[in-house]
């Protein structure tokens, strides 16, 4: 369905600088290459979560989303948390309407669409308005239809997820699309609290696709981005 979306003047947001050799540039192509071989099955929709905070997820999302659209991919990444968003802060964006009021029924889809000029192929929706009730909209049916309605437009449809622990949000959203993605942050992430979030998830029988290990420090490098495949059954 063509939509008419909310013009946009240029951003100047890149995080990924486009055509870019940086070491951290091609690690996360890796890690784009390693997802899409990941199944036999195409992964069209994923939600990256972490722990939690502060591990690196909408760094990673961002980045990732960025990835797939300088592949030729037509992608959309979607500010999922509700609580603490920080997508429309960093890409610049206006967060007047985004996930939360789409949701609630208080605008369209298309006023919710913003086009990143700089990265051809790349539509981002925000929070929007930070709701009472983010589990509550997260687990209605609207939702439901919602991410229906966008893995049927977009070829790479990305959710940037609150951390597992503290909340239940992510989870709600792993178990509406192809899988979940887990960033841990080296030197961060309590081990203790990795493997209690990796119970959740295999509880919640979410398909998890693979962890992303951020900001691993390497001789001579500032840091590395890894990724590393889990099997499930």
């Amino acid at each position: 369905m063509p939509f008419k979306l909310r013009s946009k003047k240029k951003q100047n947001i890149s995080i990924m600088q486009k055509k870019s050799n940086s070491i951290s540039s091609e690690q996360l192509r890796t890690i784009r290459t390693s997802i899409q071989f990941a199944s036999t099955e195409k992964l069209r929709t994923m939600v990256i979560t972490s722990p939690e905070q502060g591990a690196g997820k909408s760094f990673i999302s961002m980045n990732l989303a960025i990835s797939f659209a300088e592949q030729g991919n037509k992608v959309l990444l979607i500010d999922a948390d509700l609580r603490r968003p920080t997508v429309h802060t960093t890409l610049r964006l206006k967060n007047d309407m985004g996930l939360s009021n789409y949701l609630a029924g208080q605008g369209k889809l298309e006023e919710c669409l913003q086009e990143i000029t700089m990265h051809e192929n790349l539509f981002v929706i925000t929070s929007g308005v930070i709701p009472p009730n983010p589990a509550e909209l997260l687990s209605s049916n609207k939702m439901k239809e919602f991410v229906q309605i966008i893995s049927n437009m977009f070829d790479i449809v990305i959710f940037d997820a609150p951390p597992v622990l503290p909340v239940v949000d992510p989870l709600i959203i792993g178990n509406m699309v192809d899988g979940l993605i887990l960033v841990l942050r080296s030197e961060h992430t309590d081990q203790h609290d990795a493997v209690q979030t990796l119970d959740k998830i295999k509880q919640s029988k979410i398909k998890m696709i693979g962890a992303v290990l951020n900001g691993r420090k390497n001789r001579g490098e500032s840091y590395q981005t890894g990724y590393y495949t889990r099997n499930q059954n």
